[in-house]
């Protein structure tokens, strides 16, 4: 009979450990979220500031093939 109250002990403390690692998953998830969005900001403000540069290059080799023509 003495196995009935080890098992209440040991339960208690194994859902207090349960409830600590449920607790630590969703703050870590959180962290994760908040990680991604800044993550995907930085990513899509590169992306941007790439297409700009590739945009201006195209008009800057489309002007030069302009004058070209006209010199011609």
């Amino acid at each position: 009979m003495s196995i009935t109250p080890l098992l209440t002990e040991t339960w208690k403390e194994d859902k207090v450990n349960l409830q600590n690692a449920i607790s630590s998953l969703k703050k870590e998830m959180k962290e994760s979220k908040k990680a991604r969005k800044l993550e995907w900001k930085s990513v899509k403000s590169k992306f941007k500031d790439e297409m700009r540069k590739v945009e201006k290059s195209l008009k800057d080799l489309k002007a030069q093939r302009k004058k070209q023509k006209s010199m011609e």
